[in-house]
């Protein structure tokens, strides 16, 4: 299967950060992109990589009336984790 580069929206605290990843689907995208964020990340956002794996724990969700985009979310001590999966280039 090949892979597809997918748009991380993430949406934390007040903040937003913008990554991408290259994955065979948008669950696989949500679990290498938490596995690849960095120690800077990790420390900018308050989370460890196991809050932010989380995320992975539920199906991505379809975005209602939208092409290629996801959403999935999960909540810690700080607060709610909301992620968009964008898949941004197939092939």
């Amino acid at each position: 299967m090949s892979k597809i580069l997918y748009t991380m929206v993430f949406d934390y605290t007040g903040g937003t950060y913008i990554s991408q990843v290259a994955a065979e689907s948008p669950k696989a995208a949500i679990i290498d992109w938490a596995a690849v964020a960095t120690e800077q990340d990790l420390s900018t956002w308050k989370l460890t990589r196991e809050e932010l794996a989380q995320l992975s724990e539920d199906k991505p969700s379809p975005m209602e009336n939208c092409l290629n985009v996801w959403c999935a979310s999960s909540s810690t001590d700080g607060g709610l984790m909301l992620l968009n999966i964008v898949a941004t280039k197939t092939g």
